[in-house]
């Protein structure tokens, strides 16, 4: 199936790109109507400019610059007709028809919005992760209520990005929110716990509350566990985050115990879908979890190849090695061929000359190296077809 072919999840288009000229300018004073409050969309204060293609505002000039490339470029259209005056409708069953065309398209943009805050958190763009956390928990509001507990992947959102900016306290008001928000919904998932006992942990470890952190880490693994399953590939970060503690504690022996136990996770899963010879992605894991991944064997291989320096042995060549393998199969999975094969070459060169030719990790990156040529000729016939399609 040609990609460009798929459906996409949105029914509308996206406007990406920003209009020409588009701008924060002064607010009109002479047009702003009694009574009326305008305050900054990402710090509330009030405001003295506005976006000069849909009602938005701002209180400098930065804070509009943050709000367009973090989520504006994407929203800016769609609150154009969220904000805009309600349109003169005749008869009870057109303004219910227009009342469920609105709130369709907030239920769209909350999922976008979180979407992309998500991704921006993965990428380490905390600034730019804010704007679209922000209104992710302004649409969850309209569409779910103030007291619903479909509230809580925002506040996580916000609570990350607020811990990525170092403001530990707005970080903490957040998860306050959240926690708050999940004791009134008994009901909520395992997922939600180990998300917020993940947060929870991270404020803890910026704050050097170790014990606490390593606690509240040790609570995130139970629920992934319980939801997802411990061997689950969604539950990786959890022993990721709990290894990272213990590495800044130099406690290096139980850090390498949980991030061999990662690298497991990721190897198995990746490995596995190698061997389906597929060129789909796989619908257990999301996009942004994918970006997580990588950024996660990256960080692990780092570490091992750091370690390495000081300690040149086999076993610690073996280790640099598995964290190379696993993040060519990663970049396989994203489509990026060149980089996959580089990282399985790197590898295979360790694994000839630790273990040997004939030890199974060998034969996996052989075969996997010899599966990549294929996949690329797949793709290159896929591309051929999709260009006599179009």
């Amino acid at each position: 199936r040609c990609p460009r072919a798929r459906a996409a999840r949105r029914t509308r288009p996206l406007r990406a790109a920003p209009a020409a000229g588009m701008t924060a300018v002064p607010i009109n004073r002479l047009s702003k109507a009694r009574g009326a409050k305008h305050v900054c969309e990402i710090t509330g204060a009030p405001a003295t400019l506005v976006c000069s293609e849909c009602p938005v505002y701002f209180a400098t000039k930065e804070h509009f610059d943050i709000w367009w490339r973090g989520i504006g470029n994407l929203i800016s259209q769609d609150i154009v007709v969220l904000r805009g005056p309600p349109k003169v409708i005749g008869s009870e069953e057109e303004r219910h028809r227009r009342n469920e065309e609105l709130m369709g398209i907030r239920q769209e943009l909350l999922e976008l919005c979180t979407e992309t805050s998500q991704k921006f958190l993965v990428q380490g763009k905390y600034e730019l992760a804010v704007p679209g956390a922000l209104q992710s928990l302004k649409f969850a509001i309209e569409v779910h209520g103030k007291e619903a507990s479909e509230l809580v992947p925002s506040y996580l959102l916000l609570a990350e990005a607020n811990l990525g900016l170092k403001r530990l306290k707005i970080a903490e008001e957040f998860l306050s929110l959240a926690n708050w928000n999940i004791l009134k919904h008994p009901q909520a998932g395992s997922s939600m716990m180990s998300s917020l006992q993940r947060n929870f942990g991270r404020l803890y470890a910026a704050q050097q509350r170790y014990n606490e952190a390593l606690q509240a880490f040790a609570t995130d693994i139970y629920y992934s566990s319980q939801e997802f399953g411990p061997e689950h590939v969604r539950s990786a970060p959890s022993y990721f985050h709990m290894g990272r503690v213990f590495q800044s504690h130099q406690k290096s022996d139980r850090a390498a115990s949980f991030y061999a136990k990662v690298i497991d996770v990721y190897a198995k899963f990746f490995e596995a879908w190698m061997s389906e010879n597929l060129l789909e992605q796989s619908s257990e894991i999301t996009a942004v979890e994918v970006e997580e991944a990588v950024e996660i064997v990256r960080h692990i291989s780092e570490y091992r190849e750091r370690r390495g320096e000081d300690d040149p042995t086999d076993a610690v060549r073996m280790e640099s090695a598995e964290g190379r393998y696993t993040l060519g199969l990663l970049q396989v999975y994203t489509g990026d061929f060149a980089a996959g094969g580089d990282s399985l070459g790197a590898a295979l060169e360790v694994f000839l000359a630790t273990v040997g030719v004939d030890h199974e990790r060998t034969k996996a990156c052989q075969r996997h190296l010899a599966d990549l040529d294929k996949r690329r000729a797949a793709q290159q016939a896929l591309q051929e077809q999709c260009a006599l399609q179009a």
